[in-house]
């Protein structure tokens, strides 16, 4: 059993962020972009390092994809029965809902 190495969690949440600007992208190709999204959430898991609130919306929650408004993705607003952003991976079909009351900044 390998331990991991100490690396400073700073340095890797700023990696993890670099790497999911870069898949968001839209000059970026989309097997690049995915790719870039499964590398940030491997480094999050090693090193156990959460992924920012802003940057997880684009992720979607059932294929572990990038999530791009109007190319592989559909977001909404909608009202009822709360104010929520409406999002739909037009990849697998996942549709989820993020409460606008729950999305505070960090």
């Amino acid at each position: 059993m390998t331990k991991t190495p100490r690396v400073s969690k700073k340095v890797v949440r700023s990696e993890i962020i670099r790497l999911l600007r870069l898949a968001m992208d839209p000059g970026t190709p989309i097997e690049y972009a995915d790719r870039y999204v499964e590398l940030a959430r491997e480094f999050s898991m090693k090193y156990r390092v959460r992924i920012p609130r802003q940057y997880k919306l684009f992720i979607c929650k059932g294929c572990k994809r990038i999530l791009r408004p109007g190319s592989t993705a559909i977001f909404r607003i909608r009202n009822l029965p709360v104010k929520h952003i409406y999002v739909k991976c037009l990849r697998c079909g996942e549709v989820y809902r993020k409460i606008f009351g729950s999305m505070k900044p960090d």
